[in-house]
């Protein structure tokens, strides 16, 4: 009878437990939620960007030499024309003097040729043309009462034929003393001016060609900026083409960005960019896209994987002192954005058989719902379709969690 009670009461009490325990229902699942909120969201590339400068100039020499003066260093700055530094062209200098002495020489043998004669020989031979003309009159008189006698019988014919050919004489003499006359009063042959016409202009093309090179061994700037680099140190000896100055000029900077030949499609020119650098105190600083360029490149990721990319330049909408050329930083180019949009924290979205789904808070009971995204970015994600704004979604939901669980929230 004993042993009967005891089971009696054994079994009470396990009900009783068993009671409470469905009285209390199961366990609430803690859960960490968020609200469904509305906002902006921009989409964006992230990037590392080069500070470029608008105008830069490398200045190369074209003459070899040794330098004789630096007038300026690196971090000076500059205006265009100012002299940077000189190239010793003592041995151009001479070289000129001599060829301009060679020149005097030669014009002033050029104008002794072309005064050979003088007055009392021009005189001379317009004598000698007289006489000819004289000689000429008479001959050819002579002839014409010789043929008039002859043609009467008067003379022989022999006697006509020799004042004829006396004629032919006089007038070679005529032309002779002419031809005389006239290249006397014209100075030097024609050969011979051009002659040495042509020594005048070959020395004179090789003084403008040394004057040339003298006027290259005065480096100038050829912009205005300021020196980013100096190679040049006074004493030292140059070769054609080294690299003597880097100018940058005072146009400002841009940014150069290699973007990955899959994400370009979504940049455009006029595109907002946002540029940080925490090493140099820059924060969510403005820019715009102003260029694409048409060509992709090969160039190779740190990980040592190639990758085509496409160079796109960023001007920047204001300035921060301190910035120089060479920097990096990092810009995001916006591709899309939504203004005043359902968003919620991309925790909360998980996939469930191949589609979007969250895990809403109804009344203290976590329920499934199916969403459409639409846009992603800095860890939130924007809602098209599924959830209403001020709705809770449960963050990073445990694998374990279901459908109608009983859940205890709290917020973020």
């Amino acid at each position: 009878m004993k042993k009967k009670i005891i089971w009696i009461v054994i079994f009470l009490v396990i009900a009783s437990l068993a009671g409470i325990k469905i009285m209390m229902g199961s366990p609430a699942v803690p859960v960490e939620s968020a609200k469904v909120i509305r906002g902006n969201i921009e989409e964006y590339i992230e990037e590392t960007g080069n500070l470029v400068l608008e105008e830069e100039t490398v200045i190369y020499s074209v003459s070899s030499g040794k330098i004789i003066h630096s007038a300026k260093k690196a971090g000076e700055t500059v205006k265009a024309g100012e002299i940077l530094a000189r190239i010793d062209n003592s041995d151009l200098l001479l070289e000129t003097r001599a060829l301009e002495a060679q020149k005097l020489a030669i014009a002033a043998k050029y104008d002794d040729a072309r005064d050979t004669t003088n007055d009392e020989e021009i005189r001379r031979l317009n004598a000698q043309v007289r006489s000819a003309e004289a000689a000429y009159e008479e001959a050819k008189s002579t002839m014409d009462n010789n043929r008039v006698l002859y043609e009467s019988g008067a003379v022989s014919l022999d006697t006509y034929k020799s004042s004829v050919t006396k004629l032919a004489a006089a007038e070679a003499g005529l032309e002779t003393a002419n031809s005389s006359l006239a290249l006397a009063q014209k100075g030097a042959s024609v050969n011979v001016r051009k002659q040495y016409e042509a020594q005048l202009s070959e020395i004179q093309a090789r003084i403008e060609q040394l004057k040339k090179k003298s006027e290259d061994m005065v480096i100038k700037s050829p912009i205005d900026g300021m020196i980013m680099t100096s190679e040049v140190e006074e004493g030292s000896i140059v070769q054609v083409g080294s690299k003597l100055f880097e100018i940058g000029g005072s146009k400002g900077l841009y940014i150069e960005s290699d973007v990955l030949i899959e994400d370009i499609a979504g940049v455009k020119v006029g595109s907002t960019v946002i540029i940080d650098d925490e090493d140099i105190g820059i924060k969510a600083m403005k820019g715009t896209v102003k260029k694409i360029h048409p060509k992709a490149v090969s160039k190779m990721s740190d990980l040592g994987i190639e990758q085509k990319r496409v160079r796109v330049e960023i001007g920047l909408d204001g300035t921060i002192e301190g910035l120089r050329p060479g920097y990096d930083l990092t810009v995001k180019i916006i591709t899309q954005s939504r203004k005043d949009t359902l968003l919620i924290a991309e925790k909360a979205v998980f996939n469930y058989q191949g589609k979007d789904h969250v895990f809403v808070d109804e009344g203290g009971f976590a329920k499934l719902r199916a969403i459409e995204k639409g846009l992603e970015s800095n860890e939130q994600i924007e809602v098209l379709k599924g959830l209403n704004e001020g709705e809770e979604v449960i963050l990073s939901p445990d694998e374990t969690l279901e459908e109608g669980a009983k859940i205890k929230t709290k917020e973020a």
